[in-house]
């Protein structure tokens, strides 16, 4: 018998790989939609966005390069693509890289950008401090077995969703909090009790930030794209809207998890908690200080246009300030930068820039249209087009692993498609782009969906199949929960 080894060479093995193969495959796309002839519904600068769109799709999708390092890759993209567009103040002469450069660094200027990257501050602050730890033993305090304990972790992500404004982090400070419990227990992370509460951090926390305006930049960056397109939002207005939804979501997710994961009784460990926090001590000074910062904050955040015009966004920056005052001195800037994802506000600002455009070029708007034209959806009612349209932006937001690059590529189409159902069908434009959001936001099956879920994910205590167990039969059941509250709640309401 005789074998042949045949030897590849190693140039070709480079061209296999995935991100290499990802990079060529966006190129190629580019180069295709650029000298492509669009309809002339579309204006120049909104076929060379939806050619950065497209392209940039590629490039999250396959992972080509850190979801980080992508903002660099969007900015150069963007400017390279809208440069030759004709300018109207020039004449219809290109506008050139100078004035393309601009627009797309437009993101780093809006109300949006200031607002994540002062949330990111306070998040780390919050976390750095010790008091979520210290909350979330005090609940600990008052659950006596696996299933209480479970509904302390839930509720301590919607608590953490008012006073962290950034998801990942409180996924973060969820699963630290979790690993403790698991300690005082004993319990290994083999065990379906470390599954369960892991896998509530992975989805509870995003399900929670449905609820608040301010939880993360998903939510702050949907709000920033609404208030682009003429329709404001305040922060309790969200709240009212979308609290009930995240509740019932947050009380289904519960419910899945212990039918898929029972657990045993727990031995009762209330000394070892006390235990631990006799270790923390008293409250401290900075911990008061701290709180009641975050208390005034969340309080502004509530009571915008109804009792001061101060936006969400200022509140952010003025809490921010406070933490620095000398006479309060919580925290160093030396200290801060070392904890904060600098990659994600990156991101976060080229991505605003991004839809910014694509909704004020009309490109967004020529999508749906198109979109609702070639699905007939014009002549379907209101609760097929919502079920068609739930699952179609549920289906596209599980090709992002960042919920910003997710927001920044749908949530424009989606206010295209609802203001293409206003008069027709009687909704609301900012209602029904925020119940597509909702879609966007609890459609997670695996690991790489979420930030949250890769940050549970990482602590080796359930399996991508597992979790699939979980967020697969989740997000059928909240699409027809959708439908309910479109039926009930969000029509009494007048969102639909």
């Amino acid at each position: 018998m005789f074998f042949l080894t045949v030897r590849i060479p190693t140039v070709f093995i480079r061209l296999l790989d995935k991100k290499l193969m990802g990079i060529f495959l966006a190129a190629l796309v580019f180069f295709v939609l650029s000298s492509l002839k669009f309809p002339g519904s579309l204006s120049p600068m909104g076929a060379k966005l939806i050619t950065v769109l497209v392209t940039m799709l590629i490039i999250w999708i396959t992972e080509s390069v850190d979801y980080s390092t992508s903002a660099f890759f969007l900015l150069g993209i963007f400017t390279v693509s809208l440069a030759g567009c004709p300018d109207p103040v020039k004449g219809g002469e290109p506008m050139g890289t100078r004035e393309a450069l601009f627009m797309s660094l437009s993101g780093f200027s809006s109300e949006a950008w200031i607002m994540v990257t002062s949330a990111l501050i306070l998040a780390s602050v919050v976390k750095d401090s010790g008091l979520g730890q210290r909350a979330a033993y005090y609940i600990l305090l008052m659950a006596e077995t696996p299933g209480k304990i479970l509904l302390g972790n839930l509720f301590m992500s919607y608590v953490f969703s008012i006073f962290i404004p950034a998801q990942a982090a409180n996924a973060a400070l969820m699963c630290a909090i979790s690993f403790s419990i698991l300690e005082i227990y004993h319990i290994e992370r083999d065990d379906n009790f470390a599954k369960a509460l892991m896998l509530m951090a992975a989805f509870g926390t995003g399900i929670a930030g449905i609820g608040i305006q301010t939880s993360g930049a998903p939510t702050i960056q949907t709000a920033n794209y609404l208030s682009e397109a003429g329709y404001q939002i305040s922060w309790l207005s969200w709240s009212l809207y979308a609290m009930p939804f995240s509740i019932t979501a947050g009380l289904i997710l519960y419910v899945l998890i212990r039918l898929r994961f029972p657990v045993r009784a727990l031995p009762s460990e209330a000394v070892s908690i006390r235990h631990k926090l006799l270790e923390m001590g008293p409250l401290s000074a900075k911990e008061l200080k701290l709180a009641a910062i975050m208390s005034a904050t969340t309080l502004l955040w509530a009571t915008e246009q109804r009792l001061h015009n101060i936006d969400s966004s200022t509140v952010s920056v003025l809490a921010v300030m406070a933490i620095f005052l000398p006479f309060i001195n919580i925290t160093t800037w030396d200290r801060l930068v070392k904890t904060i994802n600098w990659g994600t506000l990156f991101l976060f600002g080229a991505a605003i820039s991004l839809g910014q455009w694509l909704l004020k070029s009309g490109a967004a708007s020529w999508v749906a249209q198109n979109t609702i034209s070639l699905l007939n959806l014009e002549q379907l009612g209101l609760i097929p087009i919502v079920t068609i349209s739930v699952a179609f932006f549920s289906i596209m937001s599980l090709a992002f692993s960042a919920r910003a690059a997710a927001v920044a590529a749908l949530v424009p189409a989606a206010i295209g498609f609802a203001q293409s159902f206003t008069q027709s069908h009687g909704v609301t434009v900012w209602g029904y782009t925020l119940i597509l959001y909702f879609a966007i936001q609890y459609s997670v099956l695996l690991p790489v969906n979420t930030p949250m879920s890769m940050v549970a994910y990482s602590t080796n205590t359930f399996s991508a199949r597992e979790m699939l167990g979980i967020g697969a039969p989740l997000a059928i059941i909240l699409m027809l929960i959708t439908l309910l509250f479109v039926k009930t709640y969000w029509h009494w309401l007048g969102l639909v």
